[in-house]
């Protein structure tokens, strides 16, 4: 999404917040836990497609089945979320597993052990 596009913002925010909704209300599959979340939606320039990062508190292989099952009801979500955001054209949805909280967590454990070194 370009970063001066404010259409392209607001678009983003409501998908999230719809794509959210739809999984979290609509979809019955055990393979999709109930502690996902949905924090950023990024649109292609053309607006066409979207990437839908998806952040699930269990372990890998868990997370990637879930991320798995979600990119197979694609259709499904797009179909229901469509009826909820009003746009001419709605994206064709990919998910992809969102690690930014991994990271910051091994970033604050670098920081920690780093910290501990030069205290001492």
């Amino acid at each position: 999404m370009p970063a001066d596009s404010w259409y392209g913002e607001r678009v983003s925010e409501n998908l999230r917040r719809e794509i959210l909704w739809v999984i979290a209300n609509e979809m019955n599959d055990p393979r999709i836990p109930r502690t996902i979340s949905v924090p950023a939606v990024n649109l292609a320039k053309d607006n066409r497609n979207a990437t839908v990062f998806v952040s699930i508190l269990s372990q890998e292989p868990e997370q990637n089945e879930a991320v798995k099952t979600l990119n197979k009801a694609a259709g499904f979500i797009q179909s229901s979320a469509a009826k909820r955001v009003k746009i001419k054209h709605f994206p064709k949805l990919f998910f992809k597993l969102d690690k930014s909280f991994e990271y910051r967590e091994n970033v604050d454990a670098l920081l920690e052990k780093v910290k501990g070194d030069l205290s001492e």
